[in-house]
């Protein structure tokens, strides 16, 4: 059951309490096979949605533009 609170802009839902652990350990999810060499490197490389669903390696480059670059000429 769901519960739509349209003031408030909130969906719930309305399980009893243990049922989304119960749920989550009979469910063995798999991705999906690369059809891609892009899908693999994103599905490699990507963070969870949680986490921001960032390329991993790439959050160490964060904040680079706050230094001045080398001179490389």
């Amino acid at each position: 059951m769901l519960r739509i609170d349209m003031n408030k802009g909130s969906c719930d839902v309305l399980l009893p309490k243990g049922e989304f652990e119960s749920r989550k350990a009979e469910t063995q999810v798999t991705p999906p096979k690369s059809q891609t060499p892009w899908q693999e490197i994103y599905r490699d490389t990507v963070g969870d949605l949680s986490q921001g669903a960032v390329i991993e390696l790439a959050t160490k480059y964060q904040g680079i533009a706050k230094k001045l670059p080398r001179h490389n000429h």
